[in-house]
């Protein structure tokens, strides 16, 4: 309609108008018109809309809320926090997440929320508010998602979240790799070599029947229902795969299904590195048949201690020019030494009975030696207490004869078995018992101590050096782990979910998250230079190398407020206007003046 100059705009709003016919009352939903004539209230029903019963059933009424709550205005001076969610916008739109999303979740209705908006909004929300799932419309209600996302806050309900999370599960996949290609083509990424790993995610609830959670043994060693995450990441830290497995699955079955769709989703020449899990002669057999490059460390079974004490030596280790970034500051006595040499395996395919020709890297480093010193150290230590405690109590309760003695002795002696002498006997009816350390198996035993192998069938001429170089960055991954769970960014348990299309949507929507976490850090290093630190990333003003972590927190409590002139910005400190410059952020409203 169009309104005279001088005139007083109308208002309009939703009115519910009963009308009883007979013993039944009906509710119409009705589009009134009001205004201010002669200092009195007039009122126009403009339209009926429909009957309330009739509306819910077609979904019009929900589709009514929708468009109703997208033109809804914030009220003046509201306040709504923005944190870190203009890099998050700006990540999300370079990366094409929603497309990536509506090209398997069409989207509905502009009137009400689509499939890629809730998922935008679970991804801004496990980024700016990493608590507990919960509430999810109450944060966005005090957050700058309508204003960023257009995305209104009051269609975030529980309900609609879980509709989403169960259409969203059997595209997740799909999704997660449009994704990852996304960030190749658009960031630059490299995804020539991915490091793998898996994690856990605890779960509460019982969940009986679940194909999903299942209990499984966690890093901690202990059995507990969880679900189980594949994740690959890249050199440069930026977790492109997450992937939920049950939480009983095999490492290996993981591993093997999670090759295989990287293979066919990436270009050929692709390098995995992962843990010893995958360092079985089967597994690397498999992943050279199907054209993939890797760099794993072998198992204990393969026998490679045996191989490197009698075939190698530490005559043959030379020393290798590596230096860890958290060691760099270190005067060199106090650096972590290496020392390696390359020698060619050939294996026979268990599956095809063809030979197979890789390498191995025999390492040695300073560091692990000392450590696996002193856990022998300790292990000895403590059965040496164990032993003597059992000697203060021979022909006592429970030590009455050589019998009962025998038996603790064994289960005492499984962690440092050859490493302690014992003797037991009888003397007068009453078991005896003596001990010492074998020095010579000590030695023996020391012998290897340190050295780990890296099986590897990257072509060409190849150094220990190299190899070592390449699987270095396997810790990044165990970082992303962290992000995922909770220790840094991205806090995911208890996972509080009904089904297992929404717990494994979420975890799956969690991934995408990481995704957006990583390459905030890898742009803002980018802008800044190799090795350059940021001024005020760490508290009392001092500077610090960028992580994700340390960005997203330099924004907590940035917010805007509703004015009658329109949003305006906090003041910014040096370090968010810093960080907004290195990635070219367009900031949507005028700060607050000094």
């Amino acid at each position: 309609f169009q309104v005279e100059p001088g005139s007083v705009v109308p208002t309009m709003y939703t009115r519910i108008k009963r009308v009883r016919r007979g013993d039944r009352v009906y509710e119409y939903v009705q589009l009134v018109e009001g205004r201010r004539e002669g200092g009195k209230v007039r009122q126009r029903v403009v339209a009926t809309l429909g009957r309330v019963d009739e509306l819910k059933a077609s979904g019009q009424l929900d589709r009514f809320a929708g468009a109703f709550a997208r033109l809804d205005p914030p009220g003046i001076g509201r306040r709504r926090d923005v944190g870190p969610l203009l890099l998050v916008r700006q990540v999300v739109e370079r990366l094409g997440l929603v497309g990536a999303v509506e090209a398997h979740l069409p989207e509905r209705r502009r009137s009400r929320l689509s499939p890629a908006e809730v998922v935008v909004a679970l991804i801004a929300n496990r980024l700016a508010a990493p608590a507990p799932l919960y509430d999810v419309a109450g944060w966005a209600s005090s957050a700058a998602v309508q204003e960023l996302f257009g995305i209104p806050p009051m269609l975030l309900n529980d309900d609609r979240l879980g509709r989403v999370l169960e259409d969203f599960a059997p595209v997740a996949e799909a999704v997660r790799g449009t994704v990852m290609l996304s960030a190749i083509e658009r960031f630059g990424v490299d995804a020539s070599r991915l490091h793998l790993d898996l994690t856990t995610l605890r779960v509460a609830g019982a969940y009986d029947g679940s194909a999903l959670v299942r209990r499984g043994w966690g890093p901690d060693r202990r059995v507990a229902r969880q679900v189980r995450a594949l994740t690959a990441t890249n050199p440069e830290g930026v977790p492109l795969y997450l992937r939920p497995e049950p939480g009983d699955a095999a490492e290996l079955s993981c591993l093997g299904a999670a090759l295989e769709r990287l293979r066919a989703a990436l270009p050929p020449g692709l390098v995995v590195c992962a843990d010893s899990a995958m360092g079985h002669v089967k597994n690397l057999c498999q992943a050279d048949r199907a054209g993939l490059g890797f760099v794993v460390p072998l198992r204990e079974n393969t026998g490679f201690r045996h191989t490197y004490l009698d075939e190698v030596g530490r005559d043959a280790l030379r020393p290798l020019d590596y230096l860890s970034r958290r060691q760099a500051h270190l005067p060199p006595k106090e650096r972590t030494r290496y020392q390696g040499t390359l020698r060619p395996w050939t294996v026979t395919d268990p599956e095809t009975g063809e030979e197979r020709r890789f390498r191995v890297a025999y390492i040695w480093s300073s560091e692990e030696e000392a450590s696996v010193r002193q856990a022998r150290g300790r292990a000895l230590a403590k059965a040496e207490a164990a032993l003597a405690k059992v000697a203060g109590g021979l022909g006592g309760r429970y030590y009455k004869t050589r019998a009962d003695v025998d038996a603790k002795v064994a289960a005492i002696l499984v962690p440092v078995a050859g490493l302690v002498e014992v003797t037991t006997g009888e003397r007068a009816g009453k078991p005896t018992l003596s001990w010492s350390r074998d020095r010579g198996a000590i030695e023996a035993a020391s012998a290897a101590d340190g050295v780990y192998a890296l099986a590897t069938n990257l072509p060409g001429r190849l150094g220990a050096a190299r190899v070592l170089r390449t699987y270095k960055n396997q810790p990044l991954v165990e970082l992303a782990h962290r992000n995922a769970k909770g220790q840094a960014a991205l806090r995911v348990r208890p996972v509080f979910l009904h089904n297992d299309d929404r717990i494994g949507a979420l975890i799956s929507i969690v991934g995408l998250a990481l995704v957006v976490f990583g390459l905030i850090e890898l742009e803002v290093r980018r802008a800044l230079g190799p090795d350059e630190q940021l001024e005020g990333l760490l508290p009392e003003g001092r500077a610090a190398r960028p992580t994700g972590r340390n960005i997203l927190a330099a924004f907590q409590g940035l917010g805007i407020t509703h004015t009658p002139e329109g949003a305006v910005l906090d003041r910014l400190t040096r370090t968010q206007r810093r960080i907004f410059e290195l990635l070219d952020v367009h900031i949507p409203w005028p700060e607050q003046p000094t």
